[in-house]
């Protein structure tokens, strides 16, 4: 387990053992943070045939071995297809876990980003939260939790995993080989470290680089083409951009090159863009990017 989430499991453990542990579990916090495994090592542990009032796996069970092989009967996996997670799936939920263990003990079902549950399929998912069976529990995981419908979450204990302590940030990404000399941008990451491990094993730690360059030299920017092409690397990368070009305007400030008027209108062009890219279905990047870069451009010229 990541270091920063133990804090998260010791909590958890104690409601488990004081037999306050909620049915329904939602994990909500910023992409990157180690929400699913922090819901992958609960949902182990509760599927371990030695958990009693403790909730620590012991690994060796019959239970385990099955979780090590990816084959137990009474875990059930949902994440989005196609971007979406659809009513089906929901009722396939509902079916499993009325169903009767298998192992005899508990029943886990895990949701990645229920954000992405459809209307029909919060709806279907309702039921279950409001008439929780004996011995079964629901763990999801959400990015952005202002996407979820009220009545779901008043149904569940939510926790928000964040990173409250980051001194052990530095040591882990050197563990990892990322120097943060080298990056000095990987500080504003360091509360989405798993962020910057995805990147190291992707090998796109020099497109980021190149993307914190671009940000800090904004107004030489012409070719959107090449720029556009970079941020396909990954799709957070999108996101990543956006946030660079924030930390780039906000340094013009502090340096003077930039007044308040002006820093106002790149920020609303910023957050426009993001806007625009997470609701706008079918957008056309390229031209979006074209927009935002020029928009930026007159800004910072008008001062």
């Amino acid at each position: 387990m990541y270091p920063w989430l133990k804090v998260f499991h010791n909590r958890l453990q104690d409601s488990f053992s004081q037999q306050r542990f909620h049915h329904a579990q939602l994990f909500h916090g910023l992409e990157g943070v180690g929400k699913s495994s922090l819901v992958s090592e609960l949902a182990e542990s509760l599927l371990c045939n030695n958990t009693q009032a403790e909730l620590i796996r012991c690994g060796s069970c019959k239970s385990c071995n099955l979780l090590k092989a990816q084959s137990h009967p009474d875990l059930f996996l949902l994440t989005a297809e196609q971007n979406s997670i659809g009513v089906d799936d929901i009722r396939s939920l509902n079916d499993f876990i009325f169903h009767s263990a298998q192992q005899g003990g508990n029943k886990v079902v895990v949701i990645e980003q229920i954000e992405k549950m459809t209307e029909s399929a919060a709806n279907a998912l309702l039921k279950t939260l409001e008439e929780p069976a004996s011995k079964r529990y629901i763990l999801m995981t959400c990015n952005d939790v202002s996407k979820i419908k009220a009545t779901i979450l008043s149904r569940c204990n939510k926790v928000q995993v964040n990173i409250g302590d980051t001194y052990h940030i530095a040591p882990w990404l050197g563990q990892l080989g990322i120097d943060v000399s080298v990056h000095p941008w990987t500080e504003l990451f360091y509360d989405q470290p798993l962020l910057l491990e995805r990147w190291l094993k992707l090998g796109i730690m020099n497109e980021v680089d190149n993307l914190w360059k671009v940000a800090h030299d904004i107004v030489r920017i012409s070719d959107i083409a090449a720029l556009d092409n970079e941020l396909n690397k990954d799709p957070s990368l999108l996101s990543v951009f956006s946030r660079f070009l924030m930390s780039a305007a906000k340094q013009r400030v502090m340096n003077g090159q930039l007044g308040f008027v002006q820093y106002q209108h790149c920020v609303t062009s910023i957050e426009q863009f993001l806007s625009d890219h997470h609701q706008v279905l079918g957008i056309n990047r390229a031209l979006s990017l074209s927009k935002l870069i020029f928009g930026l451009q007159r800004a910072m010229k008008q001062d």
